[in-house]
């Protein structure tokens, strides 16, 4: 498969790829993004993974070693035990909050271990404190200088499905970042909130790259603050 035959696109030459796919929530269709890094060793990171399709798999082999699955909240959890079957040798990642709401998930390793930027040191892992309701925690590659994350914001824009680009209208994110709705609903600001933003506001930032929008290329870092503004205070 070659050019836009393939599901993996290059985002960063030689280390950062993407995929989309459709998916619904509440009537709504949106795109949710698989991302996959080569580390330093070779190895690949998949963060929220997608259906482990015999044509996915094939593009993932010929990158690398699959040797780490990442759950970035606890929600973005559903294909994970599928593509863990696959690459029965990869580590699951993830929170323990995602748990119970799959029963077919099994974590070789907490989000929050300690050990985990010993393992993986290509990553600086920052969680999304004072947001339970997410639980989510973020990753900055160093290399290119890419956070990725999961449902950190999102907005809608014209290659989006037309009931997004509807709903997100409503919710006054079209073109323009915001916190998802049901994270804004559960998430009342605070401290922690406003220490987490502090911390990503200090990295190099290039990109942020998250699950429902095209990557963030254009005023990341500005972009973020103007999203998560309502909790900030």
């Amino acid at each position: 498969m070659q050019g836009s035959d393939r599901f993996l696109q290059e985002l960063a030459p030689g280390g950062l790829w993407v995929g989309e796919r459709p998916v619904w929530f509440s009537g709504v269709r949106m795109r949710a993004r698989m991302t996959v890094v080569r580390l330093a060793n070779g190895r690949l990171w998949v963060h929220s993974p997608c259906e482990p399709t015999a044509e996915l798999c094939q593009e993932l082999d010929a990158l690398g070693e699959v040797s780490f699955l990442v759950v970035p909240n606890r929600y973005h959890h559903l294909r994970t035990p599928a593509m863990k079957e696959r690459y029965p040798q990869a580590q699951v990642i993830g929170p323990v909050s995602a748990r119970p709401r799959n029963p077919r998930l099994e974590l070789d390793l907490v989000v929050d271990d300690g050990r985990l930027a010993t393992f993986i040191p290509d990553f600086s892992a920052i969680a999304l404190r004072g947001v339970p309701f997410l639980d989510e925690t973020l990753f900055f590659h160093h290399r290119t200088q890419t956070l990725i994350g999961a449902d950190l914001m999102m907005c809608a824009c014209a290659r989006d499905h037309w009931t997004w680009r509807w709903s997100a209208r409503v919710w006054g994110q079209y073109e323009r970042y915001k916190a998802p709705p049901d994270v804004r609903w559960n998430t009342r600001g605070g401290p922690l909130v406003r220490q987490s933003i502090a911390e990503l506001a200090q990295l190099p930032l290039e990109r942020i790259l998250v699950a429902h929008s095209d990557p963030i290329e254009d005023r990341p870092m500005e972009q973020l603050r103007e999203a998560w503004r309502f909790a900030l205070g």
